[in-house]
């Protein structure tokens, strides 16, 4: 699927949400961010099977293997890429600047951001997650550190 393809797709799925929340109140948006979760889990459970597991396959796997965007999807510079730690400032990101533009930032958060951790944590290899900036939050960055847990 490309860009275009997946932006119809997700306006559809915001109005989707939008409605369910304006219906039912914003714990729906918590139970879908919760049900996507399980199953990007469950994907990343299974990409992670025959991988060595590197901190930047999770990235890799992450942003790349669970979506249908293409790689174009975002722009980024790599901190640092060991066996031990992959770090990458993300400076640009198509689904931000969607739900941004939107004036959603708060349920592409949920249904995009919140997930990284849950797939780190699936991919199975002991790789933790820490990220303090979010560019759907308004930041001028992602930035993501995956480490081998100590």
């Amino acid at each position: 699927m490309n860009w275009a393809e997946e932006k119809m797709h997700l306006t559809e799925q915001l109005e989707i949400l939008r409605e369910l929340r304006n219906r039912f109140g914003e714990e729906v948006i918590e139970i879908a961010s919760k049900a996507r979760l399980a199953v990007h889990k469950m994907w990343m459970e299974e990409l992670s099977k025959d991988s060595p597991g590197r901190p930047s396959d999770v990235f890799k796997h992450s942003a790349f293997s669970v979506t249908t965007a293409g790689s174009d999807i975002l722009v980024y510079d790599v901190g640092e890429d060991s066996t031990e730690r992959f770090s990458v400032r993300i400076k640009k990101c198509k689904y931000a600047d969607f739900y941004r533009e939107e004036g959603s930032p708060e349920i592409g958060y949920a249904m995009h951001c919140a997930l990284d951790f849950g797939e780190a944590e699936a991919f199975g290899s002991g790789i933790s997650l820490q990220r303090t900036k979010t560019l759907m939050k308004g930041d001028d960055c992602c930035n993501h550190c995956y480490e081998l847990k100590k």
